[in-house]
């Protein structure tokens, strides 16, 4: 693989360097959100601290990013359309990837936490605590990814 994929200003393109070696190793995510704002909030905040290989607009673009690229973690909205990270997730484990998975939702149904774990999700935030609980949640995340 030569690049990475992620959102450009017209949709999914070839736009981030492969990751290059290096002592300290960063956790690489890839972000899907159906909300152009949102997506690009999230990936300001994980880059913070995170390599953030791809940001993507859909399930469907999630899925192919995670085949393509590999990464570590995946940040998932839940209410995506047509495939959701509830579907995403599903697919995920399906396919046996080792990617870990962090589903953020607006929702507060406590039913689609329990749902979202038993996908295969790892953590599940709010997005009313996306400030506080984001940067804990996908460094968890990781942690148990690489532990594996």
């Amino acid at each position: 693989m030569t690049g990475c994929w992620g959102l450009s200003g017209r949709g999914y393109a070839r736009m981030l360097p492969e990751r290059e070696q290096s002592l300290d190793v960063r956790l690489r995510i890839v972000i899907a959100d159906d909300h152009a704002g949102m997506l690009e909030w999230l990936t300001s905040t994980l880059r913070q601290e995170f390599e953030v290989v791809a940001a993507v607009p859909t399930g469907a673009a999630a899925l192919d990013a995670v085949r393509h690229l590999d990464p570590d973690v995946i940040v998932l909205d839940l209410a995506m359309s047509p495939l959701n990270g509830l579907e995403v997730t599903q697919s995920l484990r399906e396919s046996d990837a080792r990617t870990a998975v962090v589903l953020i939702t607006g929702y507060t149904d406590p039913e689609l936490a329990k749902a979202a774990i038993t996908a295969g999700a790892l953590e599940f935030v709010l997005k009313s605590r996306l400030a506080e609980d984001l940067l804990p949640a996908v460094r968890n995340a990781g942690e148990k990814t690489l532990d594996d």
